[in-house]
């Protein structure tokens, strides 16, 4: 059904846009109907739109990816450290051998200005010190996520920093943190709720 739906698109799209956005649509609609086929058909929105996945919108409570806010790049942006990380069991994003994989989510922890509020058990600084603002993804984007809101962490990275601010964005990995950082440790952590989670300037479904 969904190859039907792609030449369908394809055929419509042909004939009404250049060689280069033909393909540019071509490719937006196919991979919104691999990653998100049920979104993509049976719900209002765009192509574009379906390849946020499930709980895009600020109001979600949900993190944004990092390169959504960071250029692009899916990389921890400055001014934050890698916090920890959490695995996705079977993910379609991330394929071994033509089957899912796991797909391994990174925490971009915003740094301190300075140490106060991090006494005790307390392992976040205080909002004066927090080296970001709270907001939802750009305007334009679907990935409309929260950035620096979360006072959170998994923390297998980084242990020698005790006190770090708000998660500011996730980066995302097909390989284990731990072989990517030598910060990280190799405790597991899972959260499968977050399978279908994605972004346009992410790698799409295998």
């Amino acid at each position: 059904m969904s190859q039907r739906l792609v030449d369908r698109a394809s055929s419509y799209l042909e004939s009404r846009s250049s060689r280069r956005s033909f393909l540019m649509r071509t490719a937006v609609v196919g991979s919104a109907l691999a990653a998100a086929p049920l979104q993509y058909l049976l719900k209002p929105g765009t192509a574009y739109a379906a390849l946020c996945g499930p709980s895009a919108s600020c109001s979600s409570g949900w993190t944004v990816f990092c390169c959504t806010i960071n250029k692009g790049v899916n990389k921890c942006p400055p001014g934050t450290f890698v916090g920890g990380w959490w695995k996705i069991d079977s993910s379609p994003y991330c394929c071994s051998s033509g089957s899912p994989a796991a797909r391994y989510i990174i925490d971009c922890q915003g740094k301190c200005k300075c140490t106060t509020g991090c006494s005790g058990s307390d392992h976040y600084c205080s909002s004066g010190c927090q080296t970001c603002r709270c907001r939802c993804g750009p305007s334009g984007q679907c990935d409309q996520r929260r950035a620096c809101c979360n006072n959170f962490r998994y923390g297998q990275c980084h242990q020698e920093i005790r006190c770090g601010g708000a998660v500011a964005c996730r980066v995302v990995t097909c390989t284990a943190p731990y072989r990517l950082y030598d910060e990280c440790g190799s405790t597991n952590a899972t959260d499968n709720r977050t399978r279908y989670h994605n972004a346009p300037c992410l790698n799409g479904p295998c």
